[in-house]
């Protein structure tokens, strides 16, 4: 029985540990935490409280095995790593702040080296047993300090695009989002896009969109920002949603039935990058055609004004790169399959017909 209590108790302290820190981030999980730019190797939410718990029953069963030794000279070292692994917990998720996050994760990498050394010396089982724990530290620590790096002051000021369309997507009343009115009629953009093609891609595909966006922020920090900062800061769903919404209005807003030529200066710039005119068209033609699967294709301007061609895969927005959208051609199937099947190439060739340079040349500042 004394056997059996020396690894009960320190995996029932190790996981109520864990049970008290998930209530406390619980919160900020829901709340300030999908807010974060966060890195690329960041794993889905769910991995966290598994890995977690795997973590805290191994640290639990290395203490159980010195306790059935009856060694206990690391007691006081084990309990002082739980408690700053607790510590971190409160200060990055309840007081949300990454700076003392990561001084103290930091410390708790050194206690839980210290713990792993002076194991050694009396179990090698124990040791090993915090090993995962050392691993799994090591990668919370670079991920505590991303979010610190990336999300000071000017972390998501470049997303800050002067071209925006929140002032025509919120509804004054109850601050949803919804679908805003076309410039032209559902009718005038034939034969390049047809009345059939609109009502789908205009009025049932970004319909859905919006109604999805706005189910999926509700309750959110997000159901308060402009949809330029939901992209730039969500990911999953609300970014595929918010993204999607952005990108169908900004493409219908730059097509009109009565093109006119392309303004000089938009001219000249298309002609300092690309060569020329046509070379664009050709070069964002071949993009388009050639973009596997679904998605964007894009003119761009960075910083310094220089125009470029980006290719975008599903619901790829260039506002997250910090770059100003000029013109897009979506080139997912339902922008073109009623009116032209499988033939992509005929829609991207069509649809020069009926952009609005106008328009274009605007956004250009």
């Amino acid at each position: 029985m004394k056997k059996f209590l020396s690894y009960f108790v320190p995996v029932v302290v190790c996981l109520a540990v864990g049970g008290l820190a998930s209530y406390i981030q619980s919160g900020s999980i829901q709340e300030w935490y999908p807010t974060l730019e966060r890195s690329p190797l960041t794993p889905p939410n769910i991995v966290f409280p598994i890995a977690w718990s795997v973590i805290y029953l191994l640290v639990g069963l290395s203490l159980g095995y010195l306790l059935s030794r009856g060694d206990r000279s690391l007691v006081a070292l084990w309990m002082l790593q739980l408690f700053v692994n607790f510590m971190w917990c409160v200060l990055f998720f309840a007081f949300r702040n990454p700076m003392l996050g990561l001084l103290d994760i930091l410390l708790l990498d050194v206690l839980v080296c210290a713990y792993i050394v002076y194991a050694y010396g009396r179990s090698r089982i124990a040791a090993w047993l915090f090993v995962p724990y050392m691993l799994w530290l090591m990668f919370a620590t670079y991920l505590n300090g991303y979010i610190l790096v990336h999300n000071g002051d000017g972390g998501r000021e470049r997303c800050a695009v002067a071209a925006t369309l929140s002032d025509n997507l919120k509804n004054n009343i109850d601050m949803t989002y919804t679908v805003p009115a076309l410039p032209y009629e559902m009718d005038a953009l034939s034969p390049a896009m047809s009345r059939e093609t609109l009502e789908y891609h205009y009025g049932k595909h970004l319909r859905t969109y919006v109604d999805n966006l706005n189910r999926l922020i509700e309750g959110t920090p997000y159901k308060d920002m402009e949809i330029e900062k939901i992209i730039c800061e969500a990911d999953g769903a609300v970014y595929n949603n918010a993204a999607q919404t952005w990108n169908h209005i900004f493409f219908f807003d730059t097509l009109t039935p009565s093109q006119k030529p392309i303004p000089a200066r938009l001219e000249e710039l298309l002609k300092r990058d690309f060569g020329s005119v046509d070379e664009f068209i050709a070069k964002f033609s071949e993009k388009a055609v050639g973009l596997f699967g679904s998605g964007w294709v894009w003119l761009v301007a960075d910083e310094g004004g220089k125009l470029s061609i980006v290719a975008e895969p599903n619901a790829g927005n260039p506002l997250r790169a910090g770059l100003r959208p000029l013109l897009t051609v979506d080139v997912w199937e339902h922008a073109y399959y009623i009116d032209y099947r499988n033939r992509r190439a005929d829609f991207v060739k069509s649809y020069w017909n009926i952009v609005d340079w106008d328009k274009v040349d605007s956004r250009l500042g």
